[in-house]
């Protein structure tokens, strides 16, 4: 009944595919038997995304079964995009997507320290060290990490926009060259700015059809027409004399509904014997769109931004009288719009008053590549920043979104979240040193443990430095002795060469490496703590084992502390069992 997905000699055999690393192996030995590769889908995940890290890694191009291509080095879209079968591989792609949504950025750095420490635990088990005692020497040293990262950090404010500056192009150097990087972090420093760091009210737009230099921060609400049904600029044109395509100090009404004639609520048909009952048809049709065109008239309002559909005749007749006409609008930009230009959303045209309207200090129709959008700008209530990103195709300009999204996640980690600290490794290693001078003082087995928590932290200056063509053996020794000497921050450089990353200006939130420790300890130790993986054949099977737990309500908990859905959710695999 006993099967092991993941310690098996021939799980580290050559695949015939790079997929086979993910899958388990179809053996029924123990799950932890006397081999070095007990968890051959951690080392698989590490060995996978250890080219993409730094800013000298590499990108890998993900082909879905439809055959959609995706290209990115971000270790949680990658793992998204990957099928992984391995009980193991699940638990950390879930650690990866606890990292990304806890503090935005890191994944790669976990999954590597994730890697390291399980390989690490391997080794220490087939010596004769109890899991338990290897647990302990885990939270032990990561506790002396945690002590020397909060007394190292540095705290920054929101007034060190040369500081805060580094810290955004650290976040994206490697993906375009210097220029480039520095001009969009200081776009997406000053979107963040103009928002008081408050994320909420920011927006990322990206659209293909332009360089990426051409990314431009917006101070407004950028509304993209292309999403609704309604194509402003045929209508403006239909009209004959059109809409100007800015409008200065225009009143804003809102409409939370849709607006057109109300529907017949029975089937009926309509009967004409000559052209007088036609033409009292249409004069029908007409009082009817007439009843709710009129109360925007009234109002004076120069736009309605409706959340639902406009009547094709409504919105060609507003159009006519020089109304802007803006027709299903997504409800967070709706919400936003009501805020930002303190109008009132009302549920029908004739509830419609000069009181309910909003105000704004221009609109624009522009374009961006193919994509009609409009900006609200001068926004007396509430401010709003929009940052348009671009790209050559819209995967580039997608990809340009995400990152410049990582960055401004690291740009209020910095501010919220403890401070920065140096980069390019320097943090790590400086850490690893002062965990390995207080090993001597565990004085129980743990203390092998702790030295080799030391060790795996080493692996982010090893893996940057291999990335940067340089050998990792003489790169660690050189920053050593840096380090023992009192240089605490240097690490690696984008050239591959030592240097003082401070004075560099490579910099990251403290919050980053912190979150990378916490999460990658928590997967290793509820890893650790797994002595077999059993095969669960259905729901009875796998309620009678929650049940032998004690979880007499029926639910049973993931091995990263979620809820289940049901083994069927997992096709019945175990870590989806109990604690």
């Amino acid at each position: 009944m006993t099967s092991n997905p993941s310690s098996t000699p021939k799980a580290t055999e050559q695949s015939d595919h790079p997929a086979d690393r993910f899958r388990p192996s179809a053996t029924d030995e123990p799950d932890y038997t006397k081999t070095t590769d007990q968890y051959p889908a951690a080392r698989a995940i590490a060995e996978t995304l250890s080219t993409t890290f730094g800013p000298n890694g590499l990108d890998k191009m993900l082909v879905d079964r439809s055959g959609t291509v995706v290209v990115s080095n971000t270790g949680s879209t990658v793992l998204n995009g990957l099928e992984i079968d391995a009980p193991i591989g699940r638990v950390i792609r879930n650690a990866v997507e606890a990292q990304t949504s806890r503090i935005g950025d890191g994944s790669t750095t976990m999954s590597l320290l994730v890697g390291e420490l399980l390989i690490a635990a391997s080794e220490l088990i087939d010596s004769g060290l109890h899991p338990m005692s290897v647990i302990d020497g885990y939270l032990t040293a990561g506790q002396l990490a945690a002590d020397h990262l909060s007394v190292s950090s540095m705290p920054i404010s929101r007034g060190e926009t040369t500081r805060l500056t580094d810290v955004a192009t650290t976040a994206i150097t490697g993906r375009w060259d210097a220029d480039a990087a520095g001009q969009l972090g200081r776009i997406a420093l000053e979107a963040l700015e103009h928002v008081g760091f408050d994320a909420a009210r920011l927006t990322l737009h990206a659209y293909p059809g332009g360089g990426v230099t051409d990314t431009e921060h917006v101070d407004g609400i950028l509304v993209d027409a292309d999403i609704s049904s309604t194509d402003i600029e045929a209508e403006a044109r239909a009209v004959g004399h059109g809409i100007p395509r800015a409008l200065s100090d225009p009143s804003v009404a809102l409409v939370d509904g849709a607006i057109s004639p109300p529907e017949v609520g029975a089937p009926a048909t309509i009967s004409v014997s000559d052209t007088d009952g036609l033409e009292r048809v249409h004069d029908y049709e007409r009082q009817q769109s007439d009843s709710l065109v009129e109360p925007v008239l009234a109002a004076e309002a120069d736009i309605v931004v409706c959340q639902q559909a406009i009547n094709d005749e409504i919105r060609t007749a507003l159009t006519r009288h020089g109304v802007l006409a803006v027709e299903r609008t997504r409800r967070d930009e709706f919400d936003a719009i009501a805020r930002a230009t303190g109008g009132e959303a009302v549920t029908k045209p004739s509830d419609l008053r000069p009181g309910v309207l909003g105000k704004a200090g221009k609109v624009c129709r522009r374009s961006f590549g193919s994509t009609s959008v409009l900006t609200i700008t001068g926004l007396p209530d509430e401010t709003h920043a929009s940052v348009v990103l671009r790209g050559g195709t819209e995967h580039v300009a997608e990809e340009t979104r995400r990152i410049i999204d990582d960055c401004i996640q690291n740009l209020r980690q910095a501010v919220y979240g403890g401070g920065v600290v140096p980069g390019g490794g320097a943090t790590w290693l400086s850490a690893a040193l002062h965990v390995t001078d207080h090993a001597p003082s565990v004085d129980d087995r743990s203390q092998l443990a702790v030295t080799k928590f030391a060790d795996a932290m080493e692996v982010v200056p090893r893996t940057l430095a291999r990335n940067a063509g340089s050998d990792p053996v003489e790169m660690l020794s050189a920053m050593r002795a840096r380090h023992e000497a009192g240089d605490s921050e240097v690490g690696v450089g984008l050239s591959g060469a030592v240097q003082d990353m401070t004075a560099s200006g490579v910099i990251e939130p403290a919050a980053v490496v912190s979150g990378c420790l916490t999460t990658a300890i928590e997967t290793v130790v509820t890893l650790l703590r797994i002595d077999d993986v059993l095969d669960a054949d259905g729901e009875a099977k796998t309620g009678e084992l929650s049940h032998s737990h004690g979880h007499d309500h029926g639910d049973s908990h993931g091995s990263t502390g979620g809820h289940d859905h049901g083994a069927g959710d997992h096709g019945g695999h175990p870590w989806a069992l109990s604690h």
